[in-house]
């Protein structure tokens, strides 16, 4: 039992630090809002008290007509009372708008506040390996979840629990010159109300995080049965009632849960409220039988009265107040851990400027796996890349040619070995600034719910408003006709979903196809204009004809460049200045078109194989020739 109460009082006092971390972004986001807003609740707090000394003037100056003196020699007293109580009241009316008004304010800057360094942190983290992480996820999404509502509850119910102490400390005050005793025993008939609610909101954040995963699952169903991207498949493959069927046997049982909790915090506040019940009426006999006995005036038993209800009132609500306020600075706590990630992309505190590619990229007996309980996807692999000129990585799937390209990007650090641009090691660079110098497009890009130019424009961030630049990387790309022929132009809306006015007319939005799509990404990486680019299957969506122009057109463009390619399509594979073979994560081959076709190995094999599915079997000098 000790040990539990223990227990008890640290995670309550780990709650009062968290509460102050809490308040100290308040200042920092309104100050002036939450020094009027503290004031305003004292001022509050002391209102129940001054009534209830009205009330006990009141009562004693009535109670002389009783006895006998004249109503009007009490008129003026009782008059200034009831101005008094009036003037209380008015100032309590005209104060709610005000708290309202500025409660709102600061939870508007407050929320602001905490969305914009979350997704700051978020930014801030180099790499993947947290995003790829289902433990970071199901953190993040207790905190996404909670961030448009948990500040403002939380500055709510402290505002609620300080104009609580304030009145409880006034009636506590009043209590003790009547009692001492029962002063004491109301306070220690909250203690249980104060443990029970603690626990109940451990459980219930723990709930919380039992039910992340599956509130994840339910969000995704929810997206695959309304979203666009998903729409086509989910009719043609009449997806709809089974993907309806799992999300609501996953809601249901996010609802089981909760019922179950909910249950059991009722039988709990069932038995609490009893508790409470019997120590209000011992306290309201003990003022009594004070009264009848004549210890205490007919005022004093009202203000006592009223000094025992709103004690016990004003203490149950600030143990609910705690135990709410307990739950979302829990929320608070998830919100620092997320805050307090570490950068699992080195970062050397004296950062090397990256020099402009002249020698090439060298892999250097690179090792990869994502912990030491996984298998190494890329294992002693040596490579090089030599400056202004292509390579292109071959293999099967799972070979580990994204990964390398996940290294080369600094999305992930090796394990083993190094990676060495013009001979320096990539991790000596500050990520941000390395990555100035890559241009890359793997083969899911993203497809911004944005306007054409800013598509492109986000490739380089600082041309997002040159059209003419991005008009030009639209070129390179061979989508400029087709974007200049839409509605608003390089201005529509590529989305039906985000459609908005666009120069005054309403823009219904537009989608383009997938081999659009791919070469607006190819011109945003135009438009970077990088020294090294890096192509992860960037022509998947084209047809041959199509990819065929764009690369004969893209060597033309690039040279001088350094090229790094990945495409399962041996034409193209074939324009590259040097080839490399990837299995089991290492190297395997490593020559130019002809000289692996010769060697008959693996290169050799899964060209023929592509040939053979286009034109039928044909000897390999032919195939050369």
């Amino acid at each position: 039992m000790l040990k539990n109460l223990h227990n008890q009082w640290k995670r309550l006092i780990h709650g009062f630090a968290l509460l102050w971390e809490m308040l100290k972004l308040a200042w920092r986001a309104q100050p002036l809002c939450l020094l009027i807003l503290l004031l305003l609740q004292v001022f509050e707090g002391l209102i129940p008290v001054a009534s209830g000394y009205i009330s006990k003037g009141l009562f004693d100056e009535l109670s002389q007509v009783f006895r006998g003196i004249p109503f009007t020699q009490l008129l003026q007293g009782l008059i200034f009372l009831l101005l008094a109580q009036a003037a209380i009241s008015v100032v309590g009316q005209l104060t709610s708008p005000l708290q309202d008004y500025l409660q709102a304010e600061l939870n508007r800057q407050l929320t602001l506040s905490i969305r914009q360094a979350l997704y700051k942190k978020m930014n801030s983290l180099s790499g993947l390996a947290h995003f790829e992480d289902p433990h970071f996820h199901n953190t993040l999404q207790v905190v996404a979840s909670h961030v448009q509502f948990a500040p403002a509850q939380t500055l709510q119910t402290f505002a609620r629990l300080l104009q609580g102490l304030i009145t409880l400390i006034s009636f506590f005050a009043v209590l003790f010159l009547l009692s001492p005793l029962l002063a004491l025993g109301l306070g220690l008939a909250v203690i249980p109300h104060l443990i029970v609610q603690l626990k109940l909101n451990r459980q219930q954040f723990s709930l919380y995080m039992e039910n992340s995963p599956q509130e994840r699952r339910a969000a995704y169903y929810s997206q695959v049965l309304s979203w666009i991207p998903f729409a086509k498949e989910v009719r043609l493959f009449l997806l709809g009632d089974h993907f309806l069927q799992r999300f609501t046997q996953t809601t249901e049982h996010i609802y089981e849960a909760q019922r179950k909790f909910q249950l059991r915090e009722l039988r709990w506040q069932g038995l609490l409220s009893m508790l409470t019940s019997c120590v209000s009426t011992g306290a309201f006999i003990i003022v009594v039988l004070q009264a009848f006995s004549g210890r205490i005036s007919l005022g004093d038993m009202a203000l006592y009265i009223q000094a025992v209800d709103n004690t016990q009132k004003t203490l149950m609500s600030m143990a609910f107040a705690l135990s709410r306020l307990g739950e979302n600075l829990l929320f608070f706590k998830q919100y620092q851990e997320v805050q307090a990630l570490p950068d699992r992309i080195s970062h050397t505190a004296h950062p090397r400027p990256v020099p402009q590619l002249t020698q090439g990229i060298t892999f250097r007996n690179v090792s990869f796996r994502y912990s030491e309980n996984h298998p190494w996807i890329v294992r002693h692999l040596n490579l090089s890349l030599p400056a202004g000129r292509c390579l292109a990585l071959v293999g099967l799937n799972g070979a580990g040619k994204t990964t390398l390209v996940k290294l080369l990007t600094r999305l992930y650090d090796p394990s083993e070995g190094e990676i060495l641009w013009d001979g320096i090691d990539i991790r000596e660079f500050e990520p941000t600034e390395y990555r100035r110098h890559l241009g890359t497009i793997f083969q899911d890009f993203v497809r911004y719910e944005l306007s054409a130019q800013e598509n492109i424009g986000l490739g380089a961030t600082e041309l997002l408003e040159d059209l003419p630049s991005i008009e030009d990387a639209a070129r390179k790309a061979g989508v400029h006709e087709r974007l200049s022929a839409l509605p608003h132009g390089y201005q529509s809306m590529l989305s039906r979903w985000m459609a908005e006015e666009t120069d005054g007319e309403e823009d219904e939005g537009t989608d383009l196809s997938g081999g659009e799509w791919q070469k607006l990404a190819l011109a945003r990486m135009f438009l970077r204009n990088a020294e090294a680019i890096i192509l992860d299957e960037p022509t998947a969506s084209l047809d041959a004809q199509t990819e065929y122009e764009l690369f004969q057109q893209f060597r033309k463009l690039m040279q001088n460049h350094t090229c790094l390619l990945i495409t399962h399509r041996f034409s193209t594979v074939r324009m590259a200045d040097f080839i490399a073979v990837l299995e089991q994560g290492s190297v395997s081959e490593y020559g130019s078109h002809e000289e692996l076709v010769e060697h008959a190995g693996t290169y050799a094999r899964l060209y023929n194989m592509q040939v053979e599915s286009y034109i039928g079997k044909v000897p390999v000098q032919e195939q050369i020739g």
